[in-house]
């Protein structure tokens, strides 16, 4: 199923593309995670040779540094993919990148999983399920079968209010105002599954990319979710 995105306010519709193909990307990745049968996930080829240069170094205890010139280019190229896929397996608690490489934290699955290979390739014998997938070019965003679970309107709205009230200052009644509109939009995507025109509300929106860059990265996340989950098929 495809959707064309596209706002006059060029910022807002560049930055909500970027969100959406970010939270596609990791939601595809976890659904892709979560098809590997067992309660253990066996690592593909690549994924065990990454594995394995995160083990060789960590020195003691469960951390360690990479940087770009310990990978091979073909997974240097998309160390990022690959990270989140440890990650969702639980092979990896947490991993910060930087420009030269990255920070990783391995749980006790990780550190032990060449040990119990054997292991877990017996738990694990049945066939991995396919998803659909997804591409992304300029404005048009193709969607697979995917959704965030845990997306909730009222939910996120009520953290951005916090936010407001939080930091909003002087201007917190225009934040309000905003939230409330943009509320009312994303209930009309999810309802009548269109995505419209909204040229005074994006421009608006827009206005507080420097004062409040928190609120506009949380309303175009908010409104990111409510598209892939929309045009995802939840």
């Amino acid at each position: 199923m495809g959707v064309t995105i596209k706002f006059d306010t060029k910022k807002l519709e560049k930055d909500l593309n970027k969100i959406i193909q970010k939270k596609n990307k990791e939601i595809v990745l976890k659904q892709e995670v979560e098809s590997r049968s067992g309660t253990t996930k066996i690592l593909n080829d690549t994924e065990k040779e990454l594995l394995k240069i995160i083990l060789s170094k960590v020195d003691s205890g469960y951390t360690c540094a990479i940087t770009h010139n310990d990978l091979p280019e073909y997974i240097s190229a998309q160390l990022g993919d690959m990270l989140l896929i440890l990650k969702y397996s639980k092979y990896i608690a947490r991993f910060d990148q930087y420009l030269d490489g990255c920070h990783i934290t391995l749980t006790p699955e990780g550190i032990n999983y060449f040990e119990k290979e054997d292991e877990y390739m017996k738990s694990n014998n049945a066939p991995n399920i396919n998803i659909e997938t997804l591409y992304a070019n300029g404005s048009n965003i193709n969607f697979g079968n995917v959704y965030d679970s845990n997306f909730n309107i009222d939910n996120s709205c009520n953290e951005i209010e916090k936010l407001i009230e939080e930091k909003g200052k002087d201007d917190k009644e225009e934040l309000q105002q905003i939230l409330r509109e943009v509320k009312d939009y994303v209930e009309n995507v999810v309802t009548l599954k269109t995505i419209s025109k909204n040229t005074g509300l994006f421009t608006r929106i827009g206005n507080h990319v420097q004062k409040h860059q928190w609120f506009y990265q949380s309303i175009i996340s908010m409104l990111g979710t409510a598209i892939i989950n929309t045009m995802g098929g939840k």
